[in-house]
């Protein structure tokens, strides 16, 4: 007998279905690469949200009295007259400050300020340099929280 030349029925849903889990396992990659994208975005934000509030120290002036000479009023700006610094001893960590990605302030939580940071200055005592930390902390998509925490160790120039 002459067998007529095609597919049957069987190999073509066979097919299908192959084709159907490879397009699944390629939708799957998908996801988890725009979950990875999202995530990698949102740590750069909170890395150059640290990083800017890190550069806004540069600006105060560390000038200290040498230890050996007798504190000169005014003369940092970490200690006085604004008091940056904690003092010695002190290990709080300052307000939180409400952020979005532009790092632009609000005063509450919401979604687009999503981005928590926090600083301290630690004054480690005489010929002892500060320690700058600032901590950003979000949260991801899924609720969890992620922190990026910088710290710089400032000298005191006499």
């Amino acid at each position: 007998m002459k067998r007529n030349s095609g597919f049957t029925l069987v190999e073509v849903l066979v097919a299908l279905l192959l084709g159907a889990v490879g397009l699944l396992g390629t939708l799957a990659v998908q996801q988890a690469v725009i979950g990875a994208s999202k995530m990698a975005n949102d740590s750069a934000v909170a890395l150059r949200l640290a990083s800017q509030r890190l550069e806004e120290f540069s600006t105060v002036l560390t000038t200290g009295a040498p230890t050996n000479a007798p504190p000169m009023p005014n003369v940092d700006q970490f200690q006085a007259p604004v008091a940056i610094a904690n003092p010695i001893g002190n290990s709080n960590w300052s307000a939180p400050t409400y952020l979005n990605a532009e790092g632009v302030a609000a005063s509450t939580l919401s979604a687009a300020f999503r981005w928590t940071r926090r600083w301290r200055v630690l004054n480690l005592g005489a010929a002892q340099p500060y320690v700058i930390s600032v901590i950003v902390t979000y949260a991801t998509d899924t609720g969890s929280p992620k922190t990026v925490r910088l710290d710089l160790e400032r000298r005191k120039s006499w």
